[in-house]
């Protein structure tokens, strides 16, 4: 099962990708062939995207509240929460200028 993103990532780079997915979401509706065939049928219908509906058909245009938290984050603020403070300390090293640092009255870094 793929999110929004995913399905359309595939339909938007990938058209042959994206019409093999739609036939094969279109086989599955009603199970697998062998099962059907030995008497195990699906109860319902089989569907690759949450909706339940066909792919074709899913509004994978959508964008979920997920998706839109993860895309409020920009690669500056990104990288800001990655790296945090530039020139911060911890109690074990410090980021920025070596030669600034000194050590407090417990030997810590500062």
């Amino acid at each position: 099962m793929h999110g929004n993103p995913q399905w359309r990532h595939v339909r938007d780079t990938s058209p042959s990708e994206w019409a093999d997915v739609v036939d094969f979401d279109a086989a599955i509706r009603q199970g697998n062939a062998r099962a059907n065939a030995a008497g195990s049928r699906l109860l319902g219908e089989a569907f690759l995207h949450r909706s339940h509906v066909p792919l074709s058909q899913a509004p994978i245009d959508h964008v979920t509240a997920v998706e839109r938290a993860a895309l409020r984050i920009d690669a500056d603020e990104a990288d800001a929460q990655e790296n945090s403070v530039e020139d911060g300390c911890s109690p074990w090293a410090c980021r920025g200028d070596a030669d600034a640092l000194t050590q407090d009255d417990f030997g810590l870094a500062t």
